[in-house]
């Protein structure tokens, strides 16, 4: 019932990114229609199909939209006008096509767009120039398409050469320098084209030990939260494992005990009705030193499983290299009275020798203080920020364009309301695309008195 909820409510959310013009855009509001994002909505709307109601003319709506901004000879334009102009989204005219052209593969789409998106697909492969993640787009829509044409079985042949097998952890995975089409790079963007070779593969039932590396690959991938670090290499490593996973879940009869040091701490059970939920074992505070973990199963069912523990290091021991993102943050003063105003002066830099297009930066606010928010719509009106949200927690600041010589450097106020001695939350800057590129401030030990 609270899936149900949750799901209920992100679907109500989603009709309010439909653009008056038509398709959908970024942020809810009158801007025209995204070719991209709308192919987007269409994959979330026909992927929540499944477990809640849709309404058809959503997606109808879309391939209109879509079949409408195509060009003449089957392409659609590349897209740069999401998150700061982001130009990795749509770099090319083949990466934004494959990426349309899948969308509408996924809801069956056969209209006469479809085969002339096909046709230009097919005859602009090497367009890519030797880009995995857009060929691994392509094959997504080939393989959709026609999975015994040649060209999908070309495609996926040179997939498979550019596999990269690691034998000790017995995964394989295809990294790519470039940036993908959601602005990821490194691992995250390896995250996110194993995913979709991987995909193509289960769907042309080719390659099983490639998949059977390529899912090893992913599972081992997961982050301690239980997440993919970016949101796009989450949906797709998720949307890559259900579909390897199938209707595994029907024939389940498993019961698993779990045990620390030899110690029993909990035992779990799967059968037909819950094997399709997520079990969370907690051994609590180990202490320093060497654990053994065990699972001890009894009976079948294919579940995949993790262990993570989680360690704090003194702030001293924390940092000493260049990050790819700094902040600072400093207070005019440590010690205040009730009702009196403290200024925060932000520093957010960019390290690296190139353009990043989207940096979210969480400022901490420390407990007792209230936030003057005009300070953040002033910024706002001035261009220095794109925008900004405030809970009682923190202040999250949405940045643009972000260069190594054009750090960012704002103020804002603070008005102290009780008396207290606390250390502020942590403040932190961080790619949106890449979460793991990030800086992040030490926390500032703060005191308000009556007087």
């Amino acid at each position: 019932m609270k899936a149900d909820h949750f799901v209920n409510l992100g679907y109500q959310k989603l009709l309010t990114f439909e653009s008056p013009t038509g398709g959908f855009n970024w942020w809810g509001n009158t801007e025209p229609g995204n070719m991209l994002l709308t192919g987007l909505g269409i994959q979330q709307f026909e992927d929540m199909s499944k477990v809640h109601e849709v309404d058809r003319g959503i997606i109808d709506r879309s391939k209109r939209w879509l079949a409408s901004k195509q060009n003449s000879d089957g392409s659609w334009n590349p897209t740069t006008h999401l998150h700061g102009y982001n130009k990795a989204l749509g770099a090319t005219k083949l990466r934004t096509t494959a990426y349309i052209l899948w969308s509408l593969l996924q809801v069956k789409d056969k209209g006469n767009h479809v085969k002339k998106a096909i046709n230009y697909v097919k005859s602009h492969l090497d367009d890519a120039k030797g880009d995995l993640y857009t060929l691994a787009l392509a094959a997504n829509a080939l393989v959709l398409w026609d999975k015994n044409n040649s060209a999908t079985v070309d495609l996926l042949k040179q997939l498979y050469t550019k596999r990269v097998e690691d034998s000790q952890e017995k995964t394989v995975s295809w990294p790519t320098s470039g940036d993908t089409a959601m602005y990821a790079r490194g691992n995250a963007a390896a995250i996110e084209t194993t995913a979709l070779v991987t995909m193509a593969f289960i769907h042309g039932k080719r390659y099983t030990t490639a998949v059977n590396g390529g899912l090893a690959f992913l599972i081992k991938s997961k982050g301690a939260y239980g997440n993919w670090n970016s949101t796009q290499a989450t949906i797709l490593a998720l949307k890559t494992l259900l579909l390897a996973m199938g209707g595994v879940g029907k024939d389940a009869d498993l019961s698993v005990a779990v045990f620390l040091d030899g110690k029993k701490i909990a035992t779990e059970t799967f059968n037909p009705d819950n094997s399709d939920v997520m079990r969370i074992v907690d051994a609590g505070i180990v202490g320093p030193g060497k654990h053994k973990v065990e699972l001890r199963a009894a009976g079948k069912a294919n579940v995949m499983y993790q262990i993570v523990g989680r360690y704090y290091l003194p702030w001293r021991e924390v940092g000493g290299k260049q990050e790819a993102l700094s902040i600072k943050v400093e207070y005019d003063r440590k010690q205040l009275k009730i009702d009196d105003l403290l200024t925060a002066k932000v520093n957010v830099r960019y390290n690296l020798p190139r353009t990043t297009f989207m940096v979210i930066v969480d400022l901490g606010i420390p407990p007792g203080f209230t936030v003057i928010p005009d300070d953040f719509a002033s910024l706002v009106s001035q261009g220095k920020i794109k925008r900004y949200s405030l809970t009682g927690r923190q202040i999250t600041l949405y940045l643009g364009e972000m260069r190594k010589d054009k750090p960012l450097n704002l103020s804002y106020k603070l008005r102290a309301r009780f008396p207290i001695k606390a250390k502020t939350p942590r403040s932190v800057a961080y790619e949106y695309y890449t979460p793991s590129s990030r800086g992040v401030q030490e926390p500032v030990l703060l005191t308000v008195t009556k007087e």
